[in-house]
This record gives C-alpha cells, structure tokens and sequence, in this order.
C-alpha cells in the first residue's frame, strides 16, 4: 500500500520520515511514540482496515530485510512451513520467515517483538502453529549433537522426535529420548507442555529436570541465553510444562536413557460385542501392582486408526508395551487376557527397538492439516469395571448428537504408571505442577470435515468435552486436573497450574511484559478471565 497516495503533502513527507526512522529501531521508546503518532495520522486519511493492513505490510517487509528465505502465501513451501495440524488453528498468514541460523532468529524475533504484527512460531504444525500476519518457522534448526561422558544430548528446535530417534540410533546406539511416541511431534513443542513418552513410564516426563537439562531461549530483546546455565532459573522452571511463551526455544539438551532392544509392541483388535469383557480386563490390569515397564492404550477402532468408519459403536483396538520383551508380554503377569478376549486379532506384534515402537502411528501423520479438531485430556486416578463400558457410551451419545464426529474422532485411555506425573521432588519443581499419584490420560479427540464449523457443531463438542469426565468416571477418579498439552476454552488456567500460578504469572511478565508471544497457552490472556483452547 502506498502510503502518500492520497494525503496532503505535508502528511506523506511525516510519514515517510517516521518509516526512514522507525527501520531497525522498532523496540526503544522513542520509536513506540513514532509509531503510535504515524498510526493515528493514518487514521486521519485511511479506514482502520486499509491502516492495518498497511502497518501489517510495512511490518512483512522489515522482516523480509532480516531474514532472506521467506515464502508468502501461493508456492507449496508456504503450506509446508505455515500448515497447523486443526484446520480450526490456521490464521493463513501473510508470510512465513525461516530462519537458518541463531543471529537470523534473533533479528526476526527483535523485531516481531517490537513490531505489532500477530506472530506464531512453528515447530513441526503439530499444535496452534498460526497467526494472521506472519509464522516464524523452526525447521532451519535440525543441529544434534551427543556427549557420551554426560549422556546429553543437543537438538535443535526445528526437529521431530522421529527425527531424534533416527540420530540416537546412529550416533548413540543403545540409548533412547524421554520424547513423544508420536514420530512427527515437534522436540520443542512438546517438551514445553510437559510431554509423555514410553520412557515417561520410568523416567517421568519430557520436561522434568531429569530429562530436560536446559533450553537456548531467543528473548524478545534478540539476546541468546541458555535458561539453567546463564542462571535463568526461573525461566527453565517456566519452560518445563508452562507453555512456552516467554521467548523462542532454539536448541534443548536432553539426558539420553539406556533402553532395551527388544521392547514388546503390538496391537491387538477386540469387536465391539467384547467391549464388556474388555472393560472388566482393563479395570483387572489398572488393579495390578504397579510396573513402570509395562503399559498400554486401550481406542476406539476408526478412521484415527487407519480403518473405516465405524459408526456410533465403534470395536476397540489396544495398544501393549512391555520392555520386558515378549515372553512376559504374553504371560499371565502380562497380556495374555487381552490376546484371549472374544474375537481377539493380532496385528504386527513382535520385539522392536524404541524407535521402531514409537513409529508404529506413522501413518496417523497423513491427518496433519486435513481435519478440525477439538482435544481434551483429562487425567483419571482410578477405573472399575464399567469405565470403559461408560467411555464407548460417551462416545455413542457424542456420534448420536452429530453424525460428522465419526470421522476421525479418537478416544484413546492411556494406561500409565507411577512415575510418569511422579518424578518430580514437588509440585513447585516444574511449572505444571503435576498430578500426584498414580494417573492415566483420557486423550479425547472429537475431529469433524474442515468445513464442519457451525456453532452448534462447536457447542456440542465444548459441551461433550466438558461432561466427559463426569459421564465417565461416575463419580470417582478424576480430580480436576487435565494434561496441558489439549487444553479448551472452558479449562481455567489458574486451577490448571494451581498453586505455581502466581510464579507463572510473574516470570510471564519479566520475560514477555507486551505479551507478545500467546499462542497455545495464553497465560497473561486468562488473568481475568476464563478460557483457553490449545
């Protein structure tokens, strides 16, 4: 847009004077007077559309100088680095910046920060990856390096845990990372909202102090600190489940685990008319002593799992993992039940590397950016017999009230043990204060057509949604707390992160006092109100 089209003389040469000066000075104070006098000299002469569009392009082009390899909206590069994985989450911004190396990141994010232009950052588009004027891309930062002597090792922000498995297994063979068991899951993303790995079983979660030993952070001012080591103690603590938003993670060190090379995995078909039976084994399973090598999902059979639609009462399909290796596995101390229920199919189980076990959903990845999805993740301390029996008709009623909910949606009962939220001295020890006590993840995903998007549709999911737990559990079980990484509108963040609310709050103000980086989880957008949706 040009500016001095239009307007007196006298006004486009203020203007063009306010541009020469405003150019790589976009944070001091003097400049944040310059650019509100320009903005309400605009006004004078423009609509508050035609000025905002035109500050917005201003402001793409400051990024433009700053970092050479960007793309706006037209060639497949575009979609590649801007596509989140909801089509409910996608803001179509005006351009996409990918950064290649640390100084580029840093000039990009001075001057977002100082900028008022809606901004995201995007790992791998797994989470709300989007914004409406430009994505800073992290896919120019896939470095990794491995300390034998210290067993850490150094990735880059840019990568997916399937990525970090294939690096362990070349340069640290006889390891495994505490990460997500998804293989196309940004490393950062999901350290940041605390994250579940198989390993969790034993080690506790990605972001945990044992796992996660420090975060490089771009600060909205463009300098580099690494959080533990420079001393940003309370940063780190932030960083470990709090969301993110104080800044631009590039690089994590991780304490790689030695791991068993023959995990038992398999999965394993159940018809729906032996949803009784399950239920009562699953429950028999939850009563077990607990083993932190032993756990499993219990889903919904569907498009999610690579079939065809179901329909209201779909037949289930259990997820096992055993790393003490098959024989266990199908031992009465393991799942022989489940390998003896009523029309039990066996598909592709057998003994298998980490990797090779946290691959088997691959395919799941064909979803990314074809769907609308509405997740939620309730944890669940205890089940009984009907608990899975009351989940599937939680799910019928959910198909009943709206027919396009059966393609794609997911309800997936992870079955966890002890150290998984237990791994911590305390609750203040990480942002996410962590559930204490034994809990399961309830992982709930109701997914309609990307034009499925009336406001009907969205209230029956946010109603659904909210009365899970309570259709569910029958009363017992669940004690208000939900997994920060699929959080909704009706979630209140000050009950979500509790007693280290107040700290979260605080640390978002020293790091990010404009609050501007929001996205996922908006904690200074919740301090006076409710409602947040992941």
């Amino acid at each position: 847009m040009r500016w001095h089209r239009g307007i007196p003389d006298k006004d486009a040469r203020l203007i063009r004077h306010t541009d020469h000066v405003l150019k790589g000075s976009l944070s001091t104070p003097s400049s944040k007077l310059l650019q509100t006098q320009r903005f309400n000299l605009l006004h004078s002469h423009f609509s508050h559309h035609e000025v905002m569009e035109g500050i917005a392009e201003w402001g793409l082009d400051e990024l433009k100088e700053v970092c050479p390899t960007y793309y706006e909206r037209g060639p497949p590069q575009y979609e590649e680095h801007t596509k989140p994985w909801s089509t409910a989450a996608d803001r179509h911004a005006m351009l996409v910046v990918v950064p290649k190396n640390l100084t580029t990141l840093q000039k990009v994010v001075k001057a977002l920060s100082g900028s008022i232009l809606d901004f995201a950052i995007r790992g791998t588009g797994t989470g709300s990856s989007s914004a409406y004027d430009a994505v800073v891309s992290m896919q120019g930062f896939k470095s990794f390096e491995f300390n034998p002597i210290t067993e850490i090792a150094t990735v880059g922000a840019g990568l997916t845990w399937g990525e970090v498995d294939k690096l362990v297994d070349t340069h640290a063979p006889g390891y495994g990372a505490v990460g997500a068991r998804c293989p196309w899951v940004g490393v950062a993303g999901c350290a940041l909202v605390g994250g579940i790995s198989w390993l969790s079983l034993e080690h506790g979660l990605v972001s945990d102090p044992q796992n996660l030993i420090d975060a490089q952070v771009v600060l909205r001012d463009g300098r580099v600190v690494w959080a533990k080591e420079d001393g940003e103690e309370d940063l780190m603590w932030a960083l470990r489940g709090g969301g993110g938003n104080f800044g631009v993670v590039s690089a994590l060190k991780i304490h790689l685990k030695r791991v068993s090379p023959k995990i038992f995995s398999a999965l394993v078909t159940v018809p729906y008319s032996s949803l009784a039976e399950t239920s009562k084994a699953v429950a028999a399973m939850h009563r077990r002593p607990g083993d932190p090598k032993v756990a499993m999902f219990v889903a919904n059979q569907g498009p999610g799992m690579g079939q065809s639609v179901q329909g209201a009462r779909p037949g289930i399909v259990l997820t096992l993992y055993d790393v003490h290796g098959e024989a266990h596995a199908r031992s009465e101390e393991g799942f022989a039940w489940a390998f003896q229920l009523p029309g039990a199919v066996e598909l592709g189980g057998g003994e298998m590397t980490l990797s090779q076990v946290n691959a088997l959903p691959s395919a799941y990845a064909a979803w990314h950016g074809t769907s609308r999805y509405r997740c939620s993740a309730p944890l669940i301390s205890d089940i009984d017999d009907e608990f899975i029996v009351r989940l599937w008709k939680w799910y019928e009623d959910t198909i009943t009230l709206h027919q396009g909910f059966e393609n794609g949606s997911s309800m997936i009962f992870e079955m966890m043990q002890e150290p998984v939220f237990n791994s911590v001295s305390s609750p203040a020890s990480t942002a996410w204060p962590h559930a204490r006590g034994r809990r399961h993840v309830m992982q709930v995903a109701l997914v309609t057509s990307p034009e499925d998007t009336s406001e009907e549709v969205e209230s029956i999911a946010s109603t659904q949604l909210e009365r899970l737990t309570s259709q569910i559990t029958a009363g017992h079980g669940f004690h208000g707390e939900y997994f920060v990484a699929w959080l909704q509108d009706w979630n209140n963040l000050s009950e979500v992160y509790g007693e280290n609310w107040d700290r979260l709050l605080a640390v978002k103000r020293k790091y990010d006092p404009e609050d501007r980086f929001y996205r996922a989880i908006g904690l200074r957008r919740q301090e006076g109100s409710k409602g947040v949706a992941v």
